[in-house]
């Protein structure tokens, strides 16, 4: 019974590595020929860059086996594997794009970068999350899972109010990146901006309390106490470094990056230990 139930576990780690690998390539292929004449020749050419690509792909594919291999390949999970990725990958082109672009404007450090990716990050996983619950009201169905898809359905405004907040707070980095000293946006703009933006976060909070069920409003305080324990530890850690001067002192916009992915991670490592996360 052991090997009835492991065998057709690894078929699908395996189908789903191979899947991600081809993707993979596919995606890195279509960027590359958008940039390049010789794409192929690009990619496969002996170099750093290309030794680099070999291991993001193994990684990729390793990871997409792993987050997968309950799931059998068939031309349904495929094809919203396809659709979710895609979407994603055109998502973060875009961003690299609009950024590039604006760095040959303004003047973007090191602090604003990151903050920049971590907003834009957010955003693009809002975008997927609110097009996978979308999907689920219609005959496309992005969720594998009926009972999830039907959970999703159920909880459709919680969810939007919750993707709505993440992509909020990927707005307000990304704007905060763009400002500061030779940036885009001058500090009246970007005050103003991250405001409203806060303003309309502390809206959203008040229907998403009213919709969450006791189950919900448990995991939100179990969320803000990690949080607070993560900040503690990496947070105090990294000053304290500083102070001694063994770390870069974190600049004010470090503080609001390190801010909003140790919430994020907070509520993964919450919805984790209780195992919410194995669908």
């Amino acid at each position: 019974m052991a090997n009835d139930k492991l065998v057709p576990s690894w078929r699908n780690f395996a189908g789903w590595g191979a899947v991600g690998a081809i993707f993979f390539f596919l995606a890195v292929w279509v960027a590359t020929l958008f940039l390049h004449q010789d794409a192929l020749g690009a990619i496969l050419r002996p170099t750093k860059v290309t030794a680099e690509l070999g291991a993001a792909m193994i990684f990729f594919a390793g990871v997409t086996g792993l987050t997968r291999w309950k799931r059998p390949v068939n031309l349904q999970t495929l094809r919203n594997f396809l659709i979710l990725n895609a979407v994603a990958i055109i998502a973060f082109l875009l961003v690299i794009w609009g950024f590039s672009s604006f760095a040959r404007i303004g003047t973007i450090g090191v602090s604003g970068w990151v903050a920049a990716v971590t907003g834009a990050t957010l955003v693009v996983m809002a975008v997927l999350g609110g097009l996978a619950t979308a999907s689920t009201r219609t005959d496309l169905n992005l969720i594998d899972d009926e009972l999830a898809a039907e959970e999703m359905r159920e909880r459709g405004r919680l969810l939007f109010c919750s993707f709505s907040w993440m992509a909020l707070c990927g707005l307000l980095l990304i704007g905060l990146s763009l400002s500061g000293p030779g940036g885009l946006l001058s500090p009246a703009a970007a005050s103003a901006g991250a405001l409203a933006l806060i303003a309309v976060l502390t809206i959203l909070t008040i229907p998403a309390w009213r919709l969450q069920d006791e189950l919900g409003r448990t995991l939100s305080h179990e969320t803000g106490n990690m949080a607070f324990y993560l900040i503690l530890i990496l947070g105090g850690g990294w000053a304290l470094l500083a102070h001694l001067g063994l770390a870069p002192v974190p600049a004010p916009l470090d503080w609001l990056t390190l801010f909003v992915v140790l919430m994020f991670a907070a509520s993964v490592i919450v919805l984790a230990r209780r195992k919410l996360l194995t669908r």
